[in-house]
């Protein structure tokens, strides 16, 4: 403390946190080098297919000294550089901002406050809390140890929890794993509770020197990218079969080959999609910091696909479906008799009254909930109630303190149900325990009744579970308190030695009401097909009560204990688990039970979870759900998604929004598929029946620049349509380009192309511009080359919806597609009224025929289209 000029009862003053924040630098291990902007654009033309691009401005420029050409083929790449590094930009500031939201957070204490940081702005000198469940976010040496275990496996490799004593001095030099008066960045406690002289920081803790050796993986590809990618390595083979068979007949007909290795060259450029898994990183990205926005923060993409297909979400009562907002209302004595709360003085006879009185010691020494210098309370929402309660009656838990200073103690844990704490008292010892009432009863042998204390018989054991119960029916929780005298301190203080011959005291119950959001919430998922199951710790009549409020426990469903699931074998919860709708009085190791029960039924589960103890269920779910206020730091890093308000509805407007975020990637994805197959149609035909060349290199790369870039991220930005949470969930393992889906891409293809190529044939005998005069065959071309960027613009619109008409929901809904829009015609008339802009790219001014004829040629197919969307939706449906 000397050495780091620190106070053990007040911590650092929060400007000297500062200074030495500036001085040693933030709380992290080595950060990976950012690539400036510059090497990040540089990095655009990374890629084979700009690589085949440079050489086709090589080709336009040296081979056909076609100057404007190679410019404009140059431009065109820069444009899409540019594009491509501004969405990588954006999708890098989506990630980091999730990043950010998910970071690991430090208990300290600072100018006498208890404050929750970001932990990399912890400074040695801090004095951090330690909980059961914390992940250590820095080397520091014990000053307080209460039953503290820690695993140190990440740090020592032994899998074995190391048992803490903050009292013991060890030798300067002894291995890391033998001091057990420190603990160390990395690692996670246990058990019990600390707290800790911060010492050292980022590179500077034990696993900060090893940091070189550990290599954080990159995530790998998500299920649908890695579909992606086979998809377009199948187009990418039917690509070069088409250019090439577009080639050879091209030199058959007799022109240059550079003029066609130019063209082929440009054509397979424009037709393979190489920017599809790009783009749906950055949608996946985007679309994470929406749900970010919305108090559910993703910590890897795959889970928001996975969101999509969640038919089964198992729930933990308090705190998420609740407000976790205990209020003690009643009291239980031992003798069977209940008082409100608020009437125990006006109703009660004075040894009820002295009862009350050793309730509420139990009830604020056996706690670990605390008020600070300004009156907030810090702790678990139960403990919080309980000193309230305590409080209220005109004692401060800190005075008690004093009088009764707590000398040992054994923590809650969910397998015993109970916490026990040991006070110096009067020359002996006095210990209380506080837990669930059937944990406590087992540990007693007599209770307090009157002015006496009587053995507990099973006839009392059985009246005060029925009044209990009956607490419970009302949706009331319910915590017991015990006490009993020791003269000395066992040598070993574990519940074996401690929580044996208690004196049964009482019952507080408490209500913690539901979220008013909850209701809505839970009709929003039968609407989605999404069942969902509710776990607790609670006695199971307040489970049934809050579960029928709640509407969960509804005929057809029934609850389950425990104990009951202990006895179940895997294969017979798997039976029974689709009919379970409430699980109560059950530990965290039920819950892996029951996620391996959906799973084998075919469910999609997510699970929720706040406790240490609740890291493999969130492991083994397919969606891990981590609180992040109540929740520890083990629960977060073994979850796929951490709600920042604890609540049930967050997760519905999580799956919601995973839905939203996969329906329009498809709806981009097969945008530009069918856009791609229109180009590589129209110039393949053309070919074949012996047309002119209906469009130059410089034309396809504008198309590709125009109505892919833009209309396509739009598309990723489209509103929920109605129905969103009305269709059951996504199929596991859905194809998401099937046979059926890509033949419906061929044929709205060949609808755009059949309308293009027809413009490009009327403009010749209709309009009677010939294909043998230079500009006549430009004019031939600008009309085909306006009609398909008008149609495939329009097209977009298609796509807002898989089933429903463009006319049945207002353009102005999706102001990205409009805006998209707009932009794409504003660059397309430039092209075309531009003098440099048409020399460019080899276009010329529309007459008013010729406008009609582009307007009927591109608006027919996309009409055509969308009434052929329609009808067979309905023949589907």
């Amino acid at each position: 403390m000397r050495a780091l000029e620190s106070d053990a009862a007040d911590g650092l003053a929060g400007e000297e946190a500062k200074r030495r924040l500036a001085g040693y630098g933030p709380n992290r291990l080595k950060e990976e080098k950012k690539k400036s902007p510059v090497i990040r654009f540089l990095a655009q033309f990374n890629d084979f297919m700009i690589y085949v691009l440079l050489a086709a401005v090589v080709v336009s420029g040296a081979l056909l000294k076609e100057y404007i050409d190679a410019l404009v083929i140059l431009v065109i790449v820069l444009l899409n550089a540019m594009l491509g590094f501004i969405q990588e930009t954006r999708a890098e500031h989506a990630m980091e901002e999730l990043k950010r939201l998910s970071a690991p957070t430090a208990k300290v204490i600072r100018g006498g406050d208890e404050l929750t940081i970001p932990a990399e702005e912890l400074v040695p000198g801090d004095l951090i809390l330690l909980e059961a469940g914390d992940l250590i976010p820095a080397d520091g040496r014990l000053l307080e140890a209460a039953n503290l275990r820690t695993d140190e496996a990440s740090l020592t490799g032994e899998s074995t929890a190391v048992d803490k004593d903050s009292q013991s001095v060890v030798e300067s030099g002894v291995p890391v794993g033998d001091r057990i008066n420190m603990v160390f960045a990395g690692t996670h406690a246990e058990y019990g509770r600390g707290t800790a002289l911060v010492v050292e920081t980022g590179a500077g803790t034990q696993v900060g020197e090893i940091a070189e050796m550990l290599e954080e993986g990159k995530p790998g590809p998500t299920p649908l990218q890695k579909e992606l990618r086979n998809v377009g390595k199948r187009i990418v083979y039917i690509c070069l079969l088409v250019v090439l068979v577009v080639f050879t007949v091209g030199m058959i007909r007799g022109n240059p080959f550079a003029t066609m290795l130019l063209f082929a060259v440009s054509l397979a450029v424009a037709a393979i999609p190489e920017g599809l898994p790009a783009i749906e990183s950055i949608t996946l990205a985007i679309g994470t910091h929406a749900m970010a926005r919305q108090n559910a923060v993703v910590r890897n993409l795959p889970a928001v696909e996975t969101l999509g297909c969640a038919n089964y979400i198992c729930t933990d009562k308090t705190g998420t479906l609740t407000l976790n907002r205990m209020t003690v209302t009643d009291v239980l004595f031992a003798d069977g008799s209940q008082y409100l709360i608020e009437e125990v003085p006006k109703h009660a006879e004075g040894s009820r009254l002295s009862i009350l009185e050793r309730m509420n010691l139990a009830a604020a020494l056996c706690n670990d909930a605390r008020r600070d210098k300004h009156g907030a309370y810090h702790g678990e929402s139960t403990e919080i109630a309980l000193l309230e309660v305590t409080e209220g009656a005109g004692v401060t838990k800190a005075d008690l303190e004093k009088r009764l200073p707590r000398v040992a103690e054994v923590p809650f844990d969910s397998d015993r149900k109970m916490m026990t704490t040991v006070h110096r008292d009067n020359g002996g010892f006095t210990v209380f325990s506080k837990g669930a009432v059937e944990a406590i009863l087992e540990k007693c042998e007599r209770a307090a009744v009157l002015e006496s204390e009587v053995e507990l018989s099973e006839q009392a054991r059985k009246q005060i579970a029925e009044a209990t119960a009956k607490l419970g029916g009302q949706a009331l929780r319910t915590i017991a308190v015990a006490s009993k005298r020791l003269s000395s301190i066992p040598d070993k203080a574990d519940p074996e030695s401690l929580e044996e011959g208690l004196v049964f005291l009482g019952t507080f119950a408490m209500k913690d009401p539901p979220r008013p959001e909850v209701l809505q919430a839970l009709n929003t998922c039968r609407r989605a097909r999404i069942d969902v199951a509710m776990i607790t710790g609670d006695h199971k009549e307040t489970a049934r009560a809050v579960g029928r409020e709640l509407g969960i426990m509804v005929p057809g469903k029934k609850l389950v204990e425990g104990h009951e699931l202990e006895r179940m074998t895997p294969e017979e919860l798997a039976g029974q688990v689709e009919n379970i709708s409430i699980y109560a009085r059950v530990s965290p190791r039920h819950k892996v039970k029951i996620v391996e029960a959906l799973k084998a039924r075919g469910h999609v589960v997510a699970m929720t979870g706040d406790g240490v103890n609740d890291a493999p269920a969130l492991k083994q779910a397919d969606i891990g759900v981590a609180m992040g206020i109540t929740g520890t730091d083990v629960s977060k890093e073994a979850s796929d998604m951490i709600l920042t308000d604890d609540n049930f509805a967050t997760i519905v407007s999580a799956v919601r929004q995973g839905r939203i975020v996969f329906s329009n990637l498809k709806k981009f994805i097969y945008f530009l598929l069918s856009c791609n197959i229109s180009e590589v149609l129209a110039m393949f035909l053309a070919m074949l029946l012996g047309f002119p060349l209906p469009l130059i290199a410089s034309q396809i790369l504008w198309i590709n620049l125009v109505t892919d870039g833009l209309p396509a991220l739009a598309l990723g930005m489209e509103p929920a349509e109605k129905d969103v949470m009305e269709n059951p969930p996504r199929v596991v393992g859905e194809n998401v380009l099937s046979a059926s889906r890509q033949l419906r891409l061929l044929w709205q293809g060949l609808i755009i192309t059949a309308g293009a190529l027809t413009s490009f044939v009327l403009a010749h005998w209709l309009l009677g511009y010939s294909w043998d005069v230079t500009w006549e065959l430009d004019m031939c071309r600008t009309i085909l080359f306006t009609t398909m960027v008008l149609a495939q613009i329009l097209h977009s619109y298609n796509w807002r919806s898989e089933t429903r008409s463009f006319f049945s929901a207002p353009p102005w809904e999706n102001l990205y597609l409009l805006g998209a829009f707009a932009l794409s015609i504003a660059l397309q008339m430039a092209v075309l009224y531009i003098p440099f802009m048409q020399k460019a790219f080899h276009t010329q001014a529309p007459t008013l025929y010729g406008w009609i004829l582009i307007l009927a040629c591109a608006v027919v197919p996309v009409l055509l289209i969308d009434r052929i969307k329609v009808i067979s939706a309905r023949l589907r449906g």
